[in-house]
C-alpha cells in the first residue's frame, strides 16, 4: 500500500507540475487563444473516454500492476516530448500519448479495492485520494517556480524535463516495489466487450452514480479548464503565482480527503456526504463569482475543494461496494470515462464561454447546473435505501 501511495503521490507531481501551471501559458505562448488553450488541455481526457474502460478491463485481466507501470512509461514520453514542443503539434502528440496509456486513478482505485474490505474501503480510497493531492500540492508550484512568473514567456523545458525525471523515478518503484495482486478470474472477449460495459452501467443500484459524476465533475472540470486565464485577468497572475496557489489547494484536497471525508462519511454516510459535498462546491462557484480580493479567493478555494474533495472518492466508493468484485476495475474506469468526458466537453465548453462573453460567464453557468444536478439528485442521495 505504502509503495502505491509513493507512486501516486510523485506521478501527480510530474502531471501537476506541468498541466496545471505550464501548459495553459505555453500553449498560448505558441499562438493558441483561450479556447484552443483548453482544448489542448482537454485532448488528454477525450482520448481518455475511449481507452479508460479497456485500460481497466486489461487491469482485470492481466493484473494492475502491468497496467501502472506502462501509464508511468507514457507519461515519461509524453513530458520528455513537451520539454521539447516548440510547436502546437508537438504539444498536441505528448497529450496523446498519455491520454492512450493513463490509468493512474482508476486502477489506483480497484487496486486498493483488492486489497481492503468494504468497511475499509473508503477510507484507503480516501488516503489514496489525499495522496493524489498531495502531489498536487507539490507539482504546480515547483512547475510554476521552474517556468518562471512571465505569462508571455513561460520556461517549459524546464518543467518538462522535471516531470519526465519524476516519471522515470516511477517506473523503478513500481516495477521494484509495488507488488502483484491476484488476478481476478474474468473472461476478456472483445466480442461481447461492449455488452459487458453496458450491463454495469445499466445497473440500477450504480448507474445514477455515473451520471452523477459526470454532471459535478463537468462544472468543476470547466472551473479548471478557465483558472489560469481567469486569475490572469482578475489579478495577472503567471505560472508561479498559480503554482503557488495551486500548492494551497492541494494542501486543503489531502486534508480533506484524509479527514474531512472519514467524519462525514462516519456521521452521515457516503451518499448524504455527496450531496453535501454538492452544495459546498456551489458555494465556492459563487464566491469566486464576487471574488476582487485574496481574502475572498482563499474561502472559494476552501468550499470548492471542501466539495469535490469529499465528493470523487465517496462516489468511487459507493461504486465499488454495489458492484461485482471481477468488475470492480472495470466499473471505476467506466467512472473514468465519466470524469473523462466531463473534462474534455466541460473545458473546452467553458473556454468558450470565457472567450465569447466574459471571464464571469462560465462560473455562472456552473452555479445553473450545480443548482439542477441537486434538484434532481436531493431524493435520491437523502434516501438510505437504493
Amino acid at each position: 500500500m505504502n509503495a502505491l501511495l509513493l507512486y501516486v503521490f510523485l506521478d501527480v507531481i510530474a502531471f501537476s507540475s506541468i498541466i496545471i501551471a505550464v501548459l495553459p501559458f505555453h500553449v498560448m505562448f505558441l499562438g493558441a487563444g483561450p479556447f484552443i488553450v483548453t482544448l489542448y488541455i482537454s485532448i488528454f481526457s477525450f482520448i481518455q473516454f475511449f481507452v479508460s474502460p479497456y485500460l481497466g478491463k486489461l487491469s482485470d485481466k492481466f493484473g494492475r500492476k502491468p497496467m501502472l507501470l506502462s501509464s508511468s512509461c507514457a507519461d515519461f514520453a509524453s513530458h520528455l516530448i513537451m520539454a521539447f514542443a516548440n510547436t502546437l503539434p508537438l504539444v498536441l502528440i505528448s497529450r496523446v500519448i498519455a491520454g492512450c496509456f493513463s490509468c493512474n486513478l482508476s486502477v489506483g482505485s480497484a487496486y486498493i479495492s483488492d486489497i481492503t474490505n468494504e468497511n475499509e474501503r473508503t477510507k484507503y480510497i480516501g488516503r489514496y485520494n489525499s495522496a493524489y493531492s498531495l502531489g498536487f500540492a507539490i507539482g504546480p508550484i515547483v512547475g510554476g517556480y521552474l517556468a518562471g512568473n512571465n505569462p508571455l514567456e513561460p520556461n517549459y523545458f524546464a518543467s518538462g524535463i522535471f516531470a519526465a525525471s519524476i516519471n522515470f523515478i516511477n517506473i523503478f518503484i513500481l516495477f521494484f516495489l509495488l507488488k502483484k495482486t491476484k488476478k481476478v478470474a474474468v473472461k476478456f472477449k472483445s466480442t461481447n466487450y461492449v455488452k459487458q460495459i453496458y450491463e454495469i452501467i445499466t445497473k440500477k443500484e450504480v448507474s445514477y452514480l455515473f451520471y452523477l459524476y459526470f454532471l459535478i465533475n463537468f462544472v468543476f472540470s470547466g472551473l479548471n479548464g478557465i483558472f489560469a486565464l481567469w486569475s490572469e485577468k482578475v489579478f495577472n497572475w503567471g505560472p508561479q503565482q498559480i503554482g503557488t496557489l495551486m500548492c494551497f489547494v492541494g494542501i486543503l484536497l489531502a486534508f480533506h480527503q484524509s479527514i474531512s471525508i472519514n467524519f462525514f462519511v462516519k456521521k452521515f454516510k457516503e451518499k448524504m456526504t455527496a450531496l453535501i459535498s454538492i452544495f459546498f462546491i456551489f458555494i465556492g462557484i459563487f464566491l469566486l463569482t464576487i471574488t476582487k480580493t485574496y481574502t475572498l479567493l482563499s474561502c472559494a478555494v476552501f468550499f470548492c475543494t471542501f466539495g469535490i474533495g469529499m465528493f470523487n472518492p465517496t462516489i468511487n466508493s459507493l461504486i465499488s461496494q454495489k458492484i461485482n468484485k471481477d468488475q470492480t476495475g472495470s466499473a471505476l474506469s467506466i467512472n473514468q470515462s465519466a470524469l473523462s468526458i466531463s473534462r474534455f466537453s466541460g473545458q473546452p465548453f467553458s473556454g468558450l464561454f470565457f472567450q465569447t462573453f466574459s471571464y464571469n460567464a462560465p462560473l455562472y453557468i456552473g452555479l445553473c447546473l450545480l443548482g439542477i444536478t441537486q434538484i434532481l439528485y436531493a431524493k435520491k442521495l437523502a434516501n438510505k435505501i437504493d
